[in-house]
């Protein structure tokens, strides 16, 4: 499984857009203005994934699976004893959980 910044970077590479290019659509989408250095940030893992909000618009720009975007934030954003009990909790029951309203 990739890391949330693995995603990115690599999203970022292959979509070929600039920095300033991907920033400006975020704002344009979403009222946002992220920073450069925010965006460096979070290709580099250095602090906690973006917003549901922001990702789904990163998603988009860079024409990823929003879905992959947002698992992997939620992967780093849960505590790992927390993340370990659901995934057990998975592989036992086999049948779909809700969280929420959204089935998994």
């Amino acid at each position: 499984m990739r890391t949330y910044s693995e995603i990115l970077r690599s999203a970022i590479r292959e979509s070929g857009l600039r920095s300033e290019k991907i920033l400006s659509e975020l704002e344009a989408m979403t009222g946002l203005r992220p920073t450069p250095e925010y965006l460096s940030r979070l290709k580099n893992g250095k602090g906690s994934p973006a917003s549901d909000k922001l990702n789904i618009a990163l998603a988009k720009v860079l024409n990823i699976d929003p879905d992959e975007l947002l698992a992997a934030a939620y992967r780093e954003k849960v505590p790992p004893n927390v993340l370990k009990r659901m995934l057990k909790d998975l592989s036992k029951n086999q049948q779909p959980i809700e969280i929420g309203v959204r089935q998994i």
